[in-house]
């Protein structure tokens, strides 16, 4: 359920699918090709390391790499106390590879998967005031849809009549945006889905970055315009759709907003900060002592002590 970036996930989740579907069934990796397309039965997917720093005063200090393999781990998110963290991560037996949640406990320092499955699993986001995890599967016959993923109990598909998710992003009111996968990559789309089933298309030619600001009904996701990504933002209660805000540093893709006031996004080696209304991104965080390529994903723990990132190689284009 994870996926590179913006195009190389789709890649990764299809090239990953096409090994899975020779080594574990169907399209195993699907799901990570849903973040960036990739089609060939040989591909060699790329090591990502998962990395988590202590935060504090704009400084990182305890810096030290989570998975113990080398191998794809990417995705990282906190759960809702900051205790554990969750990743895609790449497990591998018998010459068999998926993608599966990995679940890391801070102070214990113990690594395991939040759940063995037969599938592949992408994305895990914390569903809100729940103890479950909604995640990108890769079901039997390579369709990728949104699951509910519990701490124990049976997973179940969450939106069964949405096809081809790639990524998501849970909103205020049991909304959520999505990243939905079309013929390539001018045709990807981001949706918005209310509580109710309703479907709106919002922009097509887009990028995987999705985040809502905090204390809001709004918003965020990037779209194309050449070879860089533009910020947008969709106002749910007067269905309100803005202009095209600010472009993103080159190579930037991912979003988390850091309060309300501080949208953070990530290009090289460093995080690079935004306040509404203003013209341009400044920078927040460096992280060059810590990547040799460059920083993709990140996510912050809900009190804003902990960071995790990903590392990803510098020969890998986000």
């Amino acid at each position: 359920m994870s996926a590179f970036s913006y195009c190389s996930v789709l890649m990764l989740a299809a090239a990953t699918s096409t090994v899975a579907l020779a080594q574990t069934g169907p399209n195993a990796e699907v799901a990570k090709a849903t973040a960036n397309p990739v089609t060939a039965t040989s591909t060699v997917i790329p090591a990502y390391d998962v990395y988590l720093a202590d935060l504090q005063q704009g400084k990182v200090s305890n810096v030290r790499k989570v998975n113990s393999n080398a191998a794809y781990h990417n995705q990282p998110t906190f759960n809702l106390t900051g205790t554990e963290l969750y990743f895609t991560s790449e497990q591998s037996s018998g010459g068999k590879s998926q993608m599966d949640i990995a679940r890391y406990e801070i102070k214990s320092g113990q690594l395991d998967l939040f759940q063995s499955t037969e599938l592949s699993e992408y994305s895990p986001t914390v569903l809100p005031a729940e103890q479950a995890l909604s995640a990108v599967v890769v079901e039997a016959d390579g369709q990728q849809r949104l699951w509910r993923l519990p701490q124990n109990g049976k997973p179940a598909v969450l939106l069964p009549d949405v096809v081809g998710v790639g990524y998501h992003a849970w909103g205020p009111a049991d909304d959520v945006l999505l990243f939905i996968l079309g013929q390539d990559e001018a045709d990807h789309q981001i949706a918005y889905r209310n509580s109710t089933g309703e479907l709106t298309t919002l922009a097509r030619n887009i990028g995987r970055g999705l985040a809502w600001r905090p204390g809001t009904n709004e918003g965020y996701f990037t779209e194309r315009k050449g070879d860089r990504l533009v910020l947008r933002m969709y106002e749910t209660q007067n269905m309100q759709l803005s202009a095209q805000l600010l472009l993103l540093p080159e190579t930037a893709q991912d979003l988390r907003w850091w309060n309300r006031d501080l949208l953070i996004t990530s290009a090289g080696k460093k995080l690079f900060s935004w306040q509404p209304g203003a013209k341009r991104w400044q920078r927040w965080l460096d992280l060059s002592d810590y990547c040799d390529g460059s920083v993709s994903r990140f996510s912050f723990s809900i009190d804003q002590k902990q960071l995790a990132f990903v590392c990803q190689p510098a020969a890998v284009k986000p």
